[in-house]
């Protein structure tokens, strides 16, 4: 049948809707009602072009024509009374990631302002899509910003966006910076930059010392940055800059279940629940000033652990990096500081409007206990009283007058000495690093202050960290607590992105903070309720694992040539020089060889090593394959792209699948038998992702298509995979532009077997002879790294009489030296993990002998001889 298509006015999403006898002649194809989104094809009558591709959500058409919205149709380039052919699309590919940008620059800087209402809106309003297509977008039912699709994963001709589709959002940045508003100073500093997350170090806390307090003070008001990457986006130092974290894919598009609530959070800045001040806003930023280092890496921004948390911010996840020129304000309409808490959750799990609800539980001031998840796998309990101990101490030298009046002056006077604290600290760093005195401070309506705190014989005390991230009890007196608070300057909404920034000026003599002609700012102070916000938990680091490259020196150079591959695939201008010269990108690194043969042992170490590369910082993602191997193949492939989201989104991202073989195993050792469609689909799962994000896609990539993705925080993506053998997997994963780099590791030899346990000891801190070390090894024959960790442990255990000091008094300080019969005892009875599977029936009466042995009559007399 044929329909006209016609253009109405009123329609705001990029549905069609369908005249009834449409609707009837396509529900009389069917046995069954027609599905809630339904894809169909509009093509010309006789003609052989394209077709265009629309989605149907069930609404009728008030013609007899099909109805679309003029907007859509003129970005899909559908004329206006057309006659069409329509039939139905089924079996659409679910997209996984979608790849867009904004059509035009003015599109991008409305985006900009309105980031979080278009990602709740397009679920809503966009159902199809496909590569280069574009599509528009209505923002508060008046504004229209146009898309370009850029690339969709499954690569299909067309896919379906579905609760849990991961879209990525590129920036359309102006040629000239037309964005850039000339400050006061004559300087402009509009442009917006996207950076990578380094890691802090120890330089970000400034130490001093307050009566009698030791106080580590975060420098929270700071960011540093490399020299370079601030000349190459037009920083200077000390310019003051507004951080705004980067939505992750996951977090782009979400359930249309959560579209209301996302509406609602984000227009309410705070709530008030038993006196616990509850934060909903949708997501954080800061104002900071840059400070130039070189020992942050370059394209890299470093801040303090605490300031990541409160910007909801993961170890190496991207930030927008955007210069301040507003209008800068001097008076303080309200101050107050409020103790606060992180209540980190893992990254895979929803977070909420960014703080966690304390509906249901009873909060006692008088105690300022609040039960909530400590680290959001356990129950714990913040203990609001630290920072009472914290402000008492700091206060003790204050004596009060009245008795009724004591504790409130003495809580005023402990505040203004640690706000006194972390203003000064700000200072001094500032300072410190711009080789300039600093006399003003600038901050944002909401700053973190996050301290260390050591109070000597803190017993009387008994603090214990009320922060997330840091849960120790402090049983000595040398073990600081971290405390954290929020300073408010002004309690207004921000609306459309606006940011305020106050000015602190302070008096060169004596850093006393003076402002509003005289008056002093801490007359203002007030103390307000605790807050306890959420954040994401960073992914444990293999920075911790004992093993490096270096201890690897029984496998010869294989560790630097797996590194080498890597480094080529990580490289951001690995993809622009393969496809400047149209050569083949290569594939990932597959290591292969029999159980304990060290194939984990090379994965972590040369993950360690890559994450810890200065000039790279990769974000390593390990997956124990055989942890999901009981699982079904749905949820295995729903794990599988949580993590390869994770990756993109933190990229140069190294992904580590540890036993890969335990979830897709090849059945070419089976005569005849056909592989599952679970292994079928996985293997195909997995293919199409290194086919998307690895070699064979980057060899297609032009070099505009290679910085639109860096440009997205898309990629670099290596992928490592540890197997048995190589027959262990389908050569549909093993082949040229995928796993093609292949690693064998045959069992230890006696030399290799030597230098583990030497490695094994030496990381224990104990002692050897090496003659011992070889003969323990010569007899170790079918033994794996694994098997030789433990004997060492078993040699430990014993000769711990032996460590154990004496009661005489006189301890040598030495490391114990492991001596031969530690071995013999550790050797005892244990069995290598090869030969445990091996068993053998004992006789019926007694222990066996020769008699028992059947055959081999030659062999046996041979022997006895």
């Amino acid at each position: 049948m044929e329909f006209e298509v016609r253009h109405v006015a009123g329609i705001e999403d990029c549905f069609v809707s369908l005249p009834l006898l449409l609707i009837q002649t396509l529900q009389s194809t069917r046995s069954s009602l027609l599905p809630p989104l339904l894809t169909l094809e509009l093509r010309l009558p006789r003609a052989s072009d394209d077709p265009w591709i629309v989605a149907w959500s069930g609404a009728t058409s008030s013609s007899t024509a099909i109805e679309v919205s003029h907007q859509f149709a003129e970005c899909i380039s559908l004329p206006n009374h057309t006659t069409v052919q329509v039939r139905a699309v089924s079996n659409l590919a679910k997209a996984t990631l979608v790849t867009m940008e904004p059509d035009t620059e003015d599109d991008w800087e409305i985006l900009e302002l309105n980031s979080e209402h278009a990602e709740a809106a397009i679920l809503k309003q966009v159902r199809i899509v496909y590569e280069g297509m574009r599509f528009p977008l209505w923002l508060h039912g008046r504004t229209i910003i146009t898309f370009h699709v850029i690339s969709t994963f499954p690569k299909k001709a067309v896919v379906q966006l579905v609760p849990g589709t991961e879209v990525a959002v590129a920036p359309k940045r102006r040629k000239k910076n037309l964005n850039n508003i000339e400050s006061s100073t004559g300087e402009s500093h509009g442009a917006k930059a996207l950076l990578r997350l380094q890691d802090s170090d120890r330089r970000l806390f400034h130490k001093s010392n307050v009566k009698g307090v030791e106080l580590g003070v975060a420098l929270t008001s700071v960011a540093f940055i490399h020299q370079e990457t601030a000349k190459r986006l037009s920083l200077e130092s000390l310019q003051l800059v507004v951080i705004v974290p980067r939505l992750s894919a996951k977090e782009s598009v979400k359930n249309l279940e959560n579209d209301a609530s996302r509406m609602k959070g984000s227009l309410t800045s705070k709530e008030v629940n038993s006196g616990i001040s509850i934060d909903n806003k949708e997501f954080r930023q800061v104002i900071v000033r840059l400070l130039i280092s070189d020992s942050v890496a370059k394209g890299h921004l470093m801040v303090t652990r605490s300031l990541r948390l409160y910007l909801r911010a993961g170890l190496h996840s991207w930030v927008y990096l955007k210069g301040y020129n507003a209008a800068l304000k001097k008076e303080i309409p309200v101050l107050s500081l409020s103790p606060c808490h992180f209540k980190l959750v893992a990254n895979d799990k929803a977070i909420g409007n960014g703080l966690e609800m304390l509906d249901g539980h009873k909060t006692h001031r008088s105690q300022n206990l609040l039960p909530i998840s400590g680290s959001g796998t356990s129950l714990g309990v913040v203990n609001w009283s630290t920072h009472e101990n914290v402000v008492a101490a700091l206060s003790s030298e204050f004596p009060c007058q009245e008795a009724e009046d004591c504790n409130h002056q003495d809580n005023k006077k402990g505040l203004e000495c640690l706000l006194q604290a972390w203003f000064l600290a700000q200072l001094d760093a500032i300072a410190s690093n711009a080789g300039t005195e600093v006399s003003t401070l600038i901050l944002g309506s909401e700053s973190l202050l996050h301290f260390q705190v050591t109070i000597h014989d803190s017993g009387t005390y008994g603090l214990v960290s009320s922060n997330g991230f840091s849960e120790k009890r402090n049983k000595t007196k040398d073990l600081p607590i971290e405390i954290s608070y929020i300073l408010t300057i002004s309690e207004e909404t921000l609306h459309s992105g606006q940011v305020n920034a106050y000015e602190l000026s302070f008096d060169d003599g004596n850093k006393r903070v003076d402002v509003q002609g005289g008056v002093e700012l801490f007359g203002k102070l007030t103390l307000g309720n605790p807050v306890s916000l959420c954040s994401v938990k960073d992914r444990t680091s293999v920075k911790g694992f004992s093993t490096d490259v270096s201890s690897l020196s029984w496998m010869g150079a294989t560790a630097s040539d797996v590194i080498s591959r890597l480094m080529v695939l990580l490289a951001p201008s690995s993809g622009i020089w393969f496809s400047t010269y149209n050569l083949p990108f290569p594939g990932h690194v597959l290591i292969y060889g029999p159980a304990g043969s060290g194939k984990t042992l090379l994965a972590r170490a040369v993950a360690k090593s890559l994450e810890e590369h200065e000039d790279l910082l990769a974000h390593v993602i390990f997956i124990s394959c055989s942890g999901l191997s009981l699982e079904k193949a749905p949820t295995i492939r729903q794990a599988l792209s949580s993590f390869i989201s994770e990756a993109l989104d933190h990229a140069p991202s190294v992904v580590v699948f540890d036993d890969l073989d335990s979830i897709i195993q090849s059945s070419s050792d089976s005569e005849g038998s056909q592989p599952s469609t679970s292994v079928v689909a996985l293997t195909k799962f997995l293919t199409d992702i290194m086919d998307e994000f690895g070699s064979a896609n980057r060899l297609s990539c032009n070099i505009e298509q290679e910085k639109r993705k860096s440009s997205c925080g898309i990629g670099p993506v290596a992928f490592i995979a540890s197997v048995q053998s190589l027959e262990s997997i389908p050569q549909s994963l093993s082949s040229s532009g995928r796993f093609d780099f292949h690693v064998q590791l045959p069992a230890p030899a006696a030399s290799e077997r030597g230098a583990i346990l030497k490695h094994e000891i030496q990381r224990r801190s104990l002692q050897c002879h090496d003659d011992i070390i070889m003969d323990v090894a010569s007899k170790c024959d079918g033994y794996d790294a694994y098997d030789l960790e433990i004997l060492v442990d078993r040699a430990v255990h014993a000769a711990v009489g032996r460590f154990l000091p004496s009661d005489s008094g006189s301890e040598e300080h030495m490391n114990p030296m492991l001596v031969r019969d530690d071995f013999s005892h550790a050797m005892h009875e244990f069995l290598p993990v090869a030969m445990r599977d091996i068993t053998k029936s004992a006789p019926d009466v007694g222990r066996s002998g020769w008699d028992d042995v059947g055959g081999l009559i030659d062999i046996r007399d041979a022997i006895k001889e």
